[in-house]
């Protein structure tokens, strides 16, 4: 097996990790879902579920995001589901959460950065938050209606692979460290 899975292997063997990864990725996939309107508030109350339209899976509403095939009216909840932005949120949520991890473990053993102070270490978990929030801070702006949001509105949706690339980056990076130190120890 190689290194660096092993390390994850290692990372998710923890439970204390896995609770803390498992947390921000459901934090992130909420909150990224809420932002791009997927999950709203205005529900009549009760629990309700239809799907009617699953051949609107694949269909762009725009890049980076896809038609709604169903709806599910939790309470005053209404999440109008799409299978590929749950997929998409779930999945940067997922590298967040593991960029979390490493950047935590990191923290704790402050000799595998390489710097001195104990809480240098901390640094590693930066790049992990400034990614993650490359797709989710101009939809923050946007939902806040505040003026500099319709300056980034035509570059956010270039920020989702971008976010992607640099969340794989920044998770590469943690774990090569980490195997060069002799991992979880």
């Amino acid at each position: 097996m190689r290194p660096l899975a092993r390390i994850i292997l290692k990372m998710l063997s923890r439970p204390t990790m896995v609770l803390v990864m498992s947390g921000v990725m459901v934090l992130y996939t909420l909150l990224y879902l809420w932002l791009t309107g997927d999950i709203a508030g205005g529900g009549a109350g009760g629990w309700h579920t239809t799907f009617p339209a699953w051949e609107r899976a694949f269909q762009s509403r725009g890049p980076f995001q896809f038609e709604p095939v169903g709806l599910i009216s939790l309470g005053a909840l209404v999440w109008t589901f799409s299978p590929l932005n749950t997929v998409m949120a779930a999945s940067m949520g997922l590298l967040v959460g593991l960029n979390v991890v490493a950047g935590w473990w990191l923290w704790r053993s402050p000799r595998q950065c390489g710097l001195g102070g104990s809480s240098t270490g901390l640094l590693a978990l930066i790049p992990a938050f400034l990614a993650g929030g490359a797709c989710c801070a101009p939809l923050i702006l946007i939902w806040l209606g505040l003026p500099i949001a319709g300056a980034l509105a035509g570059v956010t949706p270039l920020l989702v692979p971008v976010a992607l690339l640099l969340l794989v980056a920044g998770l590469w990076f943690s774990l090569q460290r980490l195997a060069r130190e002799g991992g979880l120890s």
